[in-house]
């Protein structure tokens, strides 16, 4: 028996890092997953991983950005599962740059992943939740949204958009039962945001470097986000809504990083 039997959740960017944390945990936990992205390759390893046999899995390839591919989602999950009782808005984009060097195709491709593909997600798997006065839905977003640091502002930006679309949403839909939670992280290693800007020969220093600006010691891991994902996701937390809940190590309490790093 598991805490997310028979439920179905889906989950955005689930092909790795956090994303596939995420859905291979609610998967151990009994829900039905179904996990979308945009790299085919690397949805077909997480489905390998978490359910060789595709029992109580369905792998959708989309792009988040792309309002026609995430209504197609939601339709696949609803003719395959018949509801949807948990959504993750975990796929997002990173650009780092200081702001006066950001460009416009930039700001545009960060903030709609960010930004419009979090909010119209929300918006198509409510009306399904509506109907059944029941849901859950987690959006992950990042200290950077309530922290500012040098070179992420187009990204703090879109995060900060997030939480405040999800904060407001999460009143509208609390009279159905509807549950709208943000988790924040700050680093988590293993993920493909870091590999992709900071360059995988440059990753040790890096995170050697990060580790002494979290009061706990360590950056965080993809099973830390999951594990707050998973508290989000059950009824263990019916009577919580609207929270920007840290998980970051303290990363939050913690003065902004120095230049050198």
């Amino acid at each position: 028996m598991g805490i997310l039997d028979e439920k179905t959740a889906i989950v955005t960017g689930g092909g790795s890092g956090i994303g596939f944390a995420i859905a291979e945990r609610f998967h151990d936990e009994g829900a039905n997953v179904v996990i979308c992205g945009r790299n085919e390759e690397k949805l077909s390893k997480a489905s390998s991983a978490i359910s060789p046999e595709g029992a109580r899995l369905l792998c959708l390839k989309a792009d988040i950005s792309a309002e026609d591919d995430i209504i197609h989602v939601v339709k696949e999950t609803v003719r395959e599962y018949g509801a949807i009782d948990i959504l993750v808005n975990n796929a997002g984009m990173l650009k780092f740059g200081r702001m006066d060097e950001v460009t416009p195709e930039e700001w545009e491709g960060v903030m709609r992943t960010n930004a419009f593909g979090t909010w119209r997600f929300m918006v198509a798997v409510l009306a399904h939740m509506r109907m059944r006065k029941t849901g859950s839905i987690i959006n992950i977003s990042s200290i950077n949204g309530i922290k500012a640091f040098p070179g992420t502002g187009v990204y703090g930006a879109s995060k900060a958009a997030m939480q405040m679309l999800s904060q407001v949403m999460a009143m509208e839909a609390a009279s159905d039962n509807i549950r709208i939670n943000m988790i924040l992280p700050g680093l988590v290693e293993d993920t493909d945001f870091s590999i992709q800007e900071i360059g995988r020969e440059n990753l040790a220093a890096f995170w050697q470097s990060m580790r002494k600006l979290h009061p706990l010691g360590r950056n965080g891991k993809p099973s830390d986000i999951a594990d707050a994902a998973l508290f989000l996701a059950s009824d263990k937390s019916q009577y919580i809504t609207g929270v920007l809940l840290n998980v970051d190590g303290g990363r939050h309490l913690a003065t902004n990083r120095p230049p050198a790093a």
